[in-house]
């Protein structure tokens, strides 16, 4: 009989707004200190990372590359004995230039980071709005299900500050016109951020018995197409499945919310929620995006990593600018300062415009 193959993640790489590297993203967090700020040039609220300086070309591959460096040297991948051909690569990416793309696959990001790490498995690129990050973890798991992959370098890369996109997001009204502050009864939008974040995914017992640490089991994961439109009277309903699906009847002690910052989104989102759960104001919930800005493809790749991280530490991260809501629904938001909890298990969840909702369950081992 076959085994059961247990997924867990075994290294985390992040370069996000709030600095390069998972240590100084996670302290930030629970500090509650956020880099988000008014940007004259657009006249918008943005979250860039700060310090990274790199034309604009460059800047997602040698984010990514970096993200990527910091997660493979904690699974400590490189001294593995997996096979190169064994190690695979599913990554998210936003955009291409269309024109380059006719002649040359070099562009992709994908393309160049298989160049520099020299690892040969299974490859798969994914474009899925904000879910993007969450489906490139549940595709990771099934490649190792499939036992096509002993390790999958896992992530996605954003670099969608520029005045094309925030003049679209504009145009939809879905930019804050003051500081982001999701599930407030003041929310009126997100202010858009660049980063990029990665993990290594592997095989649980293969991973403990080379002798590397597991952050958590990744236990559930589910995706599907919760909305034809934006958003819709009928859109919690099918939040509330994806969520169902992922949980398995279980219940989490945190869930990580998509939480954009917008009416709809946050009120949908926490109508799925509490109606999924019959004790779910005891369950603490927070968004990070106040903290970190929306990193849009990699929302959900940040929102997993802060959940494992969440797991690990035993804090709730807080969600900033809190102050009342008008979504009553006698939910516990977790205002502005992280709280210790024991956290065996967290979910997070992920919404994207367009219609792509995913969410993905972890526990402690």
């Amino acid at each position: 009989m076959k085994d059961t193959k247990q997924f867990g993640i075994t290294g985390i790489g992040i370069i996000s707004p709030l600095g390069s590297g998972k240590e100084i993203n996670w302290r930030k967090l629970i500090n509650s200190e956020s880099q988000v700020r008014y940007d004259k040039q657009y006249n918008a609220y943005t979250a860039p990372v700060y310090g990274f300086k790199m034309q604009a070309d460059m800047r997602q591959y040698e984010m990514a590359k970096s993200a990527i460096f910091e997660a493979l040297q904690e699974a400590d991948i490189r001294n593995s004995r997996y096979k190169k051909k064994r190690i695979g690569f599913c990554i998210g990416e936003s955009k291409i230039n269309p024109f380059n793309r006719v002649f040359t696959f070099e562009n992709t990001l994908l393309e160049r980071l298989k160049k520099i790490f020299r690892f040969h498995g299974t490859m798969l690129a994914i474009s899925a709005a904000c879910a993007t990050g969450a489906l490139a973890i549940t595709k990771s798991c099934n490649f190792i299900e499939s036992e096509l992959c002993d390790a999958v370098i896992c992530g996605s890369a954003e670099t969608s500050i520029h005045p094309l996109y925030i003049s679209a997001f504009k145009n939809m009204k879905l930019l804050a016109k003051h500081n982001p502050s999701p599930f407030d009864k003041n929310r009126d939008g997100f202010a858009i951020a660049e980063g990029a974040c990665f993990i290594i995914v592997e095989d649980i017992k293969k991973a403990l018995s080379r002798g590397v640490k597991v952050y958590c089991e990744i236990k559930g994961f589910s995706n599907k197409i919760y909305s034809n439109d934006t958003l819709s009277v009928h859109s919690h309903k099918k939040m509330k499945d994806i969520i169902k699906k992922a949980i398995n009847s279980e219940t989490p002690d945190y869930i990580h919310m998509h939480g954009s910052g917008t009416k709809l989104n946050d009120y949908y989102e926490s109508m799925a929620v509490a109606e999924n759960f019959e004790n779910a104001d005891k369950i603490s919930l927070s968004s990070t995006k106040a903290a970190t800005g929306h990193m849009l493809g990699v929302s959900g790749m940040i929102g997993a990593v802060f959940s494992a991280l969440a797991i690990k530490n035993n804090i709730v991260p807080p969600t900033l600018n809190f102050k009342h809501t008008d979504i009553n629904l006698g939910l516990d938001y977790t205002p502005n300062k992280a709280k210790r909890k024991i956290i065996n298990s967290a979910l997070s969840l992920s919404f994207g415009f367009g219609g792509q909702g995913a969410a993905l369950f972890f526990k402690k081992l």
